[in-house]
């Protein structure tokens, strides 16, 4: 058998040397030559003072076969789970890699998958975790998230695997969520957050040998308040005909209390009292009827106006009238409320109303502009809890409007107060009078 084999690709002369050990020729190395006495000479020197390394440092001969045999048995022998394993552990202690994906392992699967699962609540072992250890966690939440896994991650990820992402990726993921999207800095924090808590818990649960996401630096900058009417419009807006009278009143009951949607749909007969409401659950379409979001009740005073519409309201509720009846109730099921877009888009609709004439409604280009001017306001559903915060802040110390509005963060409150408990019931109340009821002109 020769020592040496030499062949050609194209004008370069290239070496293979016989390893003793497995009996085959190593891999074909350039000599960099076009001629092959040079070539030679190339070879002997390699013999003689080693091959360079890929640092240009000499190796024998004696270890580049050591290698090529290592190289070759990890080909041919027949290899278990645990064999792979010990043989990356010898490579991570000589600090030769970090880490490996094993073809099986969980690092292996996809990172859109993984999300995915993550996020579903009946399936999810992080879910399972926070139930366990008696932790809060609603489908609405694991919802939005998988929401923002399907919206921009998937279109960014899909086809990479978990253990490939590195933490240049997340850089670059947010860079695009801003530059690309133009998202708004809390909703790029919300996104980012769909699969830097997945990962979290991944390296936790060691499915991954590092955190990605640790030490990613969240978007600052405040994001663009909700837009507030002024009492001018709201005066005008509850005077003005509605096409949906549970819309109306529930968005007549989120001004004069700071209701949020999910409160205003979970209010229940039982739940209305003589002159007061005990706010007691929130509904989505995910949880059903679950706690209010801090996870504590609260008593709030109604006015009797509004008291006089709901009871109405739930007397005309074609599913009975019954303590646990829904007095937001729904036309289509029986057992849950009206829907949470009615509240919203029968106030986008009824705010478009007010500001036309007859004429006007029926000329389209007139519609897109009014439509477009209450875009621009920024006025939604939740507006009411800010215009509600704003009035009652402008009359109560702060403390004593977050017992109402249900805050525990005197930050978060302050967002809806910037617009302008039992011991402060009364005072809430002659607040709330004072505040809004002249503003609620309900029709006979």
């Amino acid at each position: 058998m020769r020592r040496v084999s030499f062949y050609r690709r194209g004008l370069i002369w290239y070496a293979s040397f016989f390893n003793p050990t497995t009996k085959r020729y190593t891999g074909a190395r350039s000599t960099g030559e076009t001629d092959k006495d040079a070539a030679l000479l190339q070879v002997a020197r390699w013999e003689r003072d080693g091959i360079p390394d890929s640092r240009g440092r000499p190796r024998s001969l004696a270890a580049a076969y050591d290698v090529d045999t290592i190289v070759q048995l990890i080909r041919q022998v027949s290899l278990e789970l645990k064999d792979t394993e010990r043989i990356i552990a010898a490579l991570k202690a000589r600090e030769l890699i970090e880490y490996a994906v094993l073809r099986d392992g969980p690092g292996a699967e996809g990172l859109i998958p993984f999300l995915l699962r993550f996020w579903n609540y009946d399936e999810s072992p992080y879910v399972r975790e926070k139930l366990t250890h008696r932790q809060r966690i609603g489908r609405r939440h694991c919802y939005d998230m998988a929401l923002w896994v399907r919206t921009h991650w998937k279109p960014y990820f899909e086809g990479r695997r978990l253990a490939e992402i590195r933490k240049i990726d997340l850089k670059d993921f947010s860079a695009w969520l801003d530059r690309e999207k133009g998202l708004q800095s809390k909703t790029i924090n919300n996104v980012l957050a769909a699969g830097s808590v997945p990962l979290r818990w991944a390296f936790e649960n060691e499915y991954i040998p590092t955190n990605p996401a640790r030490g990613l630096v969240k978007f600052g900058g405040k994001s663009a308040k909700r837009g507030v009417p002024t009492e001018d419009e709201v005066r005008l807006l509850f005077s003005s005909p509605w096409s949906h009278e549970r819309a109306y009143v529930g968005n007549m009951l989120s001004m004069s209390t700071g209701l949020r949607s999910g409160e205003v749909l979970a209010v229940q007969v039982r739940d209305i009292e003589e002159d007061r409401l005990r706010v007691r659950h929130s509904w989505s379409e995910q949880d059903r009827l679950k706690s209010t979001k801090t996870g504590e009740e609260r008593t709030l005073p109604l006015l009797p106006e509004v008291r006089a519409a709901m009871l109405e309201l739930a007397r005309k509720n074609p599913n009975g009238i019954g303590p646990s009846a829904f007095v937001f109730w729904s036309t289509v099921r029986t057992d849950r409320p009206m829907k949470n877009d009615d509240l919203l888009s029968e106030l986008k609709q009824a705010l478009i109303s007010m500001k036309l004439s007859e004429e006007e409604f029926r000329d389209p280009q007139r519609l897109r502009e009014v439509a477009a001017y209450w875009k621009s306001r920024r006025v939604c559903f939740h507006s009411w809890r800010h215009y509600y915060a704003a009035r009652m802040a402008d009359r109560l110390e702060a403390r004593k409007v977050m017992s109402a509005t249900g805050h525990r963060s005197d930050a978060i409150f302050q967002e809806y107060a910037d617009h302008a408990a039992a011991e402060v019931f009364e005072e809430v109340r002659t607040a709330a009078t004072e505040a809004f009821g002249k503003l609620v002109p309900f029709r006979q």
